[in-house]
């Protein structure tokens, strides 16, 4: 994908196209199953090719959640994302050996919020990698809930009917 592409579609007033409904996925590697958010998104006037926004609730928890903006690359059903927040991540997150220098091979830990921009994994040439969020930002002062969390990922991709998002429903425990 070309990054002006890429730029113009992160940068771009967006709008989430219905419909707006959470679904089960279960996760291969444990008896648990996940809720899924996913929906297309608009751009101006139009709905261009493969861009959705895209959450994942994890069981048990509304504050075990990724956001991600996602566009599919022109030749194929592979995706790229431009954007990704994690909210308390199960798993620690190692940036690769690239990027800007604060986050070149930076280490977070599982349950630090953090966010991965394009712009962070770009080629020395500006092209984008395949992997386009490879490089992880820790968010100071994050968001603490499902809901803070939605507004603050909105903020930062620009889509602007976020409250269109409906709760993801029970997960088992929910606090």
């Amino acid at each position: 994908m070309p990054f002006d592409d890429a730029d113009r579609i992160f940068n771009s007033e967006k709008r989430l196209l219905g419909p707006f409904r959470w679904e089960s996925v279960p996760n291969s590697s444990a008896n648990e199953h996940r809720r899924r958010f996913e929906t297309r998104v608009t751009i101006g006037n139009g709905i261009r090719r493969g861009v959705f926004f895209r959450i994942i609730v994890y069981p048990r928890s509304l504050t075990r959640v990724t956001y991600q903006l996602d566009c599919d690359l022109p030749a194929g059903r592979t995706h790229v994302p431009l954007y990704r927040f994690e909210l308390n991540p199960p798993r620690p997150h190692a940036n690769k050996p690239y990027g800007p220098d604060e986050i070149n091979g930076l280490f977070i830990d599982a349950g630090v919020p953090h966010e991965h921009v394009f712009y962070d994994s770009l080629r020395r040439d500006g092209t984008l990698r395949n992997e386009a969020c490879e490089q992880g930002r820790i968010v100071g002062n994050p968001p603490s809930n499902f809901a803070n969390a939605l507004e603050y990922v909105c903020r930062k991709v620009n889509i602007v009917n976020c409250s269109d998002v409906p709760n993801p429903g029970d997960q088992g425990q929910l606090l």
